[in-house]
């Protein structure tokens, strides 16, 4: 039988990868945007400049 040390080894990496396989699936269903992001609305930034240069 195997040792508890390798055991948990073993299960920490398969744990990693199962993570890593349902991260990435949900990337690819969902996409990395978030669904409310308004792409249209001028960041920060951008209002800054503009009321610089105003």
């Amino acid at each position: 039988m195997a040792s508890p040390t390798k055991r948990s080894k073993v299960r920490r990496a398969m744990n990693k990868a199962r993570a890593g396989k349902k991260r990435k699936n949900k990337v690819r269903i969902e996409g990395t945007t978030a669904a409310s992001l308004p792409l249209n609305v001028p960041n920060a930034n951008e209002r800054a400049q503009k009321a610089a240069n105003a």
